[in-house]
């Protein structure tokens, strides 16, 4: 029988969720699309472009699966909508080639960082605000420098081995065996200042991202904005690859997964 491959395209908020991966007894994006699966009567093996974070949101998360089933893709979408909850959205659904995968097939993945000093009020869970004692517990005013802020991400794009700013673990572990394990190319970082309001984007464009990396580069370069550091600690921690990141980690509710790009646009909508 014919195999036929799908992509899908969600968006969702990433405090209802304890992450995309499935894990026991918690909430995931992943756990609750393949609920919807069940209930539609199709079982699947879910392949998402990024295993985001808990917290972390999409708006542009891309996953394929291989099925059996002839499925209309208005109809997988509508279904999908029908059984996840209102967290989780399905935006659009496509045929796609035999060969391609949402991860593998991926020009690059970009995500958008927020942060205020503080954050306006409508984004509470979507931006982090200063002051935040947690992070910067000696500092009472904690106004970003956006020109400190631009110093230390200009450090980050080009090919670099980021093992210093990933979380220890599986990834950093195979840099024992593969001296490139933990290597990744940023196309692009930069801060994008708010108009009217006390808040800058931190977009990070990259081929692929090591876990917890985008949340540390941003800890950095806010510490160097604040003045806690300076913007040449992110240099610094590029240069020691082998080293435990100690610094201040972003926390997860102010990232997005803005887009992931690929050769050919995958969806009509």
């Amino acid at each position: 029988m014919e195999k036929r491959r799908y992509a899908v395209r969600l968006a969702y908020e990433g405090g209802a969720f304890r992450g995309f991966q499935r894990q026991p007894g918690m909430t995931t994006v992943q756990g609750c699309l393949e609920a919807a699966f069940t209930h539609i009567g199709v079982q699947v093996r879910l392949e998402p472009a990024a295993r985001t974070d808990a917290g972390v949101h999409a708006i542009d998360q891309v996953v394929t699966f291989t099925a059996r089933a002839a499925l209309e893709p208005a109809a997988l979408r509508a279904a999908i909508n029908t059984h996840t909850p209102p967290a989780l959205l399905c935006l659009d659904a496509a045929r796609v080639p035999p060969a391609f995968h949402a991860r593998a097939s991926a020009r690059s993945r970009t995500y958008v960082y927020l942060v205020g000093w503080p954050a306006p009020a409508e984004l509470a869970g979507y931006a982090w605000s200063l002051p935040d004692a947690r992070a910067f517990p000696d500092l009472l005013v904690q106004r970003v420098d956006l020109a400190r802020a631009a110093d230390a991400l200009a450090r980050i794009p080009g090919e670099h081995d980021f093992g210093g700013f990933a979380r220890p673990g599986e990834q950093t572990a195979r840099r024992r065996e593969d001296a490139r394990a933990t290597v990744r190319t940023l196309l692009r970082a930069e801060v994008v200042p708010a108009v009217g309001a006390p808040l800058a984007a931190f977009v990070l464009e990259g081929h692929g991202f090591l876990r917890a990396m985008i949340r540390n580069v941003v800890g950095a370069v806010v510490a160097a904005a604040v003045g806690v550091t300076s913007p040449e600690r992110v240099s610094a921690i590029l240069g020691a690859p082998g080293e435990r990141y100690r610094g201040v980690r972003a926390p997860g509710w102010g990232l997005t997964l803005a887009r992931v790009a690929y050769a050919e646009p995958l969806f009509t909508g």
